[in-house]
Order: structure tokens, then C-alpha cells, then sequence
């Protein structure tokens, strides 16, 4: 299809998409993920879909999308933008490669945060409020919920064991698009090959990567764990999923449906947060089950190897101080 047939389709499917609904009549949407069916996080997603067609009561139904069905996930934030797209269940992290969304990187920071519960309550709090609404007026993509824990991230790898930053010198991991990941793992001497998340099994199989970064809750439902025998808990980052919404669909609501999207967006949160403590308390045994090598590290020294690592940053992506007032917020427990 020729660039100027793309742009007509796109233009006619975002006319439908954003057109009024009549009184009576079930608005039909697209959410997508990369996530896997059958996960948690695609439970939270079903969740969310049937919340919002009971508030609604029947105006707004959204069919959901796993796998990367209806994109990978640059694909899905241009759709949003485009409003071929209506929203998309990402990682809070994808929300960085955004106009405007460079301060969020201070999320990203290694060991910045303590606990799941400890980032949800700080992102979604006076801190990040500015950072949101200014990627939704530049980008057009609005972060619209951030809610439903993630499982921390950990070292999995087809070499190993994983026990010291300096194991890692010299391997090749699939980094996600995320400027101080990919700081991070440079600063440990790691090779970041970009990799699409539903091309990371075949790329562990075939060598073309030698490890990945990713918590329980993606690791076990992409089955990583089938080709990646190695994995060492470094715990160097919690974050909440991502409720995207396409900015020229939420100028449509009214504000009482902008509140029940917002309500359904936290029902379908609680399911992936309650779901995926399962999937952690569980995690454990199934790595055994299927012979990985399972490390809990002394994290004493990814912590000093890391412990600069967001100062070049400063006051360039995120203002001069606000690691300092992350750590020190009583949220941050």
C-alpha cells in the first residue's frame, strides 16, 4: 500500500474511531499489548473492558488485543497518536520515548525505588503529575492510569551464574528502549541489542542475544525460561503498568466518562497487581521446575557499581535534585 493510501486509511479508521456514539448503541474500541494471552496482565485488561461496559452501561466496549496483535508497541503508540489505535496496556517506561516523556527516565533509575507498592504511590503522586500531562500535550499519547504491579526486574541469561555486576561484562542482552537501562547495563559492560519483546525467545535460541532483563511476570508467560537457564534476582527496578489512551479519543469523553475509564483502568489494575503476586510466590518453583539456576545475589554491589549512574543526567532529562527527593518521599517504602 502506497504512503498516501496509508495516511487515507489511517485518517478514515481514526474518523470512525473518534466518532460520537448514538444514544443506545455500543461504542466498539481496540486496546493492544505485547503482552502474552493469558497472562495477568491480560486478565487486568479483560477486567478493565468489562468494568467499563458496566459503568457505562453498554456505551463503550473495547476488544482486546495481546501479542502484539494490532502492533508491537512503537507501532501501538503511533496508532494512538494517529487514532487508528485507542489505547494500550504498555510499561510505564515506553511513556519515555515520547515527546516530552525524558524526566520519566528518573523512574528508570537503578535501586531508586524500594518496593512495588512504594513506586505506584510515588508516580502517581504530585512528583510525576507535570511529566504526564506534558507528554499527553506533546506527543499525543496520554498515560491515563498507572496501576497493576509488575513483577521486579531480574538478570536472566543463557550463561551464568549471574552473581556479580562484573559476570555480565561482555554479554549481549536484549535492552529495552528505556535511556537508563541502556545506561545501565553499558556501564557493566554489557553489549544492549534492541530486540522486539516477541523476538526474544528465537533471539536467546539462536544466540543472537544472551540475556534479557524482565520480571516474572513476562519472563514465565513468553517462556523465556525454556532457552534462558540463568536467573540472578538483581531487583534494580519496580514499576506499575501503563493505562495509554490516545489523546484525541480523550478530548472526546465527557468528564463522567473520563472518570469510568479511569475507575475500570484501576479494576483491571487491582487484577494484574493481585495475580501477579501468584505468579511471584510461584515464580521460584517453576525456574526449578524446568532446570534454571535460580541466584538471589548480595546486592551490595550493584548498588555501588550503579550508585552514579543518574548523575550525567541531571538537570539535562529530569531537574538537578529529584533522585534526592524520590529517595527521601516516605511513599518510597
Amino acid at each position: 500500500m502506497k504512503r498516501r493510501e496509508l495516511l487515507k486509511y489511517a485518517a478514515s479508521a481514526a474518523a470512525i474511531s473518534l466518532a460520537p456514539t448514538a444514544i443506545g448503541q455500543t461504542r466498539e474500541l481496540r486496546i493492544g499489548t505485547p503482552f502474552a494471552n493469558g497472562s495477568n496482565l491480560h486478565k487486568g485488561m479483560l477486567k478493565f473492558s468489562e468494568e467499563l461496559f458496566k459503568e457505562t452501561k453498554g456505551r463503550y466496549k473495547f476488544n482486546v488485543y495481546t501479542d502484539s496483535q494490532i502492533g508491537d508497541i512503537s507501532q501501538l503508540l503511533t496508532g494512538m497518536q494517529l487514532g487508528t489505535i485507542d489505547m494500550a496496556l504498555l510499561g510505564m517506561g515506553n511513556a519515555t520515548t515520547l515527546k516530552g516523556g525524558g524526566p520519566l527516565s528518573v523512574a528508570y533509575v537503578p535501586y531508586l525505588f524500594k518496593s512495588k507498592k512504594g513506586v505506584a504511590e510515588v508516580v502517581n503522586g504530585p512528583l510525576f503529575t507535570d511529566i504526564f500531562e506534558n507528554i499527553a500535550k506533546e506527543s499525543g499519547v496520554r498515560v491515563m492510569v498507572l496501576d497493576g504491579a509488575r513483577s521486579a526486574r531480574a538478570v536472566q541469561t543463557t550463561r551464568g551464574p549471574i552473581v556479580k555486576p562484573e559476570d555480565l561484562k561482555g554479554m549481549r542482552l536484549r535492552v529495552p528502549p528505556v535511556e537508563m537501562f541502556r545506561a545501565m547495563f553499558e556501564k557493566l559492560g554489557v553489549k544492549a541489542v534492541p530486540t522486539g519483546i516477541n523476538e526474544v525467545y528465537l533471539a536467546l535460541e539462536k544466540g543472537q542475544v544472551e540475556g534479557q532483563d524482565n520480571g516474572f511476570d513476562l519472563s514465565l508467560t513468553f517462556k523465556w525460561h525454556e532457552v534462558a537457564k540463568y536467573w540472578s534476582a538483581t531487583d534494580h527496578n519496580f514499576e506499575p503498568s501503563g493505562w495509554y489512551i490516545g489523546e484525541k479519543l480523550w478530548n472526546t469523553l465527557s468528564t463522567e466518562d473520563k472518570a469510568a475509564f479511569k475507575r475500570a483502568a484501576r479494576a483491571g489494575g487491582a487484577v494484574i497487581t493481585e495475580l501477579g503476586e501468584e505468579v511471584d510466590r510461584n515464580g521460584i518453583e517453576t525456574l526449578k521446575k524446568f532446570g534454571v539456576a535460580y541466584t538471589k545475589p548480595d546486592l551490595g554491589p550493584w548498588r555501588e557499581a550503579l550508585k552514579d549512574l543518574h548523575l550525567p543526567y541531571e538537570g539535562k532529562l529530569w531537574p538537578v535534585g529529584m533522585v534526592d527527593k524520590i529517595r527521601a518521599l516516605p511513599e518510597n517504602k
